[in-house]
């Protein structure tokens, strides 16, 4: 089956109105594809390695990003709105239990959905985990200068040591002056390449709109602390368990923006879950090893689901 879809919108308040795609087979097993960020998309290469033959797919743009409208959209825009709108559009599409397919900032949607809607979830798949803590913020703002010291004094030049870096940036990215606001826009893009692609040679390009918005969507969650609290899931990511849901956890080894530790930490915490390290892999998706692992596991889930 072609990769062939069909766009769709939902509008779920008086705001914002979510667009999605749908693939595949329509009596398949459905899938929902969460997105990283917050403010990304989603990563279309991932499509082909899925069997539209045999699954049913849907893509979803977060509220403010994609093709969802208004875009870069900060008004009722929260995680519990995010998790909320992938219900209205399971229900919507008349879906009964679905794989939640996360990879990011959308395994953490995807934890969180599992745990508020246990009912609907069929199988977890999540890639690259993010968990969102304080400490996990630290790493990307902050220490991850031990890795890369001579970028992140590129990253940070023009910012002081008198609060945390991710509210230095918010503070750029919303000034009134647009050159600056692009200009330090372009220093966390490239950073954050560096970090997802553990690569210091990533050419830097002259920074879009489109790149401004997604990173003040994302800076509005980071100074936000996701909305959620810190001790999250340390009081609640056992009850996966007591719920029965089951899951894969893929994550590379050298994963220089959302750290290894953080798969390892869900792991030990989830029972229920898989846990697959590629080794010299990154957060990247573009490494084969990752591809390869991806479409296995998807293949191993029409052999489980037939």
């Amino acid at each position: 089956m072609s990769e062939k879809y069909i766009q769709k919108f939902i509008q779920v308040d008086d705001i914002h109105t979510i667009a999605y795609r749908e693939y595949g087979n329509s009596s398949g097993i459905p899938i929902l594809m969460l997105h990283g960020g917050p403010g990304g998309e989603i990563n279309r290469k991932i499509i082909p390695l899925i069997d539209l033959n045999f699954f049913h797919l849907f893509t979803i743009d977060q509220r403010g990003a994609g093709q969802s409208v208004p875009f870069g959209e900060l008004r009722a825009n929260t995680t519990v709105h995010l998790i909320d709108d992938i219900e209205k559009i399971r229900q919507k599409e008349q879906l009964g239990k679905c794989i939640i397919f996360g990879r990011s900032w959308g395994t953490t949607l995807g934890l969180l959905y599992a745990l508020k809607y246990p009912q609907n979830c069929l199988y977890l798949v999540l890639r690259g985990i993010f968990l969102g803590r304080d400490s996990d913020e630290l790493w990307t703002f902050e220490q991850s200068r031990t890795r890369f010291p001579l970028q992140w004094q590129i990253f940070s030049e023009g910012l002081s040591d008198l609060k945390p870096l991710n509210e230095q940036f918010y503070d750029k990215l919303f000034d009134a002056n647009l050159e600056m606001a692009l200009a330090y826009s372009a220093k966390m893009t490239h950073y954050f390449d560096i970090l997802a692609c553990n690569d210091v040679n990533i050419p830097s390009f002259p920074e879009t709109q489109r790149n401004l918005i997604a990173n003040r969507i994302f800076l509005h969650y980071s100074v936000n602390h996701y909305f959620f609290n810190d001790d999250y899931w340390e009081r609640h990511l056992s009850s996966l368990d007591n719920l029965n849901i089951q899951g894969v956890i893929l994550h590379g080894d050298m994963d220089n923006d959302c750290l290894v530790d953080q798969a390892l930490y869900l792991h030990a915490h989830w029972k229920g879950s898989q846990l697959i390290i590629v080794s010299k892999a990154s957060h990247s998706d573009d490494y084969p090893a990752i591809q390869q692992n991806i479409k296995n596991i998807f293949l191993s889930l029409q052999t489980r689901f037939k």
